[in-house]
């Protein structure tokens, strides 16, 4: 009577140990996400540990963007760039 306990458990935390190794390759970034204008600063949870990013849009979309580092702010500083400082 126990072995079909332990086959479920054994199972389970197989199972487990699955979904948090596939957890970790999760790759958030804000490429592709809705965005107005040329360029804008903004932040996104999951990404770059909370800190902001500078993104450039085309079709309102952003198509690339550059992440700030621990301590920086995201400026606009023209029509068409972004800066981290």
């Amino acid at each position: 009577m126990k072995f079909p306990s332990l086959t479920t458990t054994i199972i389970s935390a197989a199972v487990m140990a699955g979904v948090a190794i596939a957890s970790e390759d999760l790759n958030i970034t804000p490429l592709g996400l809705p965005c107005r204008g040329t360029v804008g600063c903004s932040t996104l949870n999951g990404f770059n540990h909370g800190n902001g990013f500078g993104f450039y849009c085309s079709n309102h979309r952003i198509w690339k963007y550059t992440p700030c580092q621990i301590g920086q702010r995201c400026h606009v500083t023209s029509p068409t760039t972004v800066a981290c400082s």
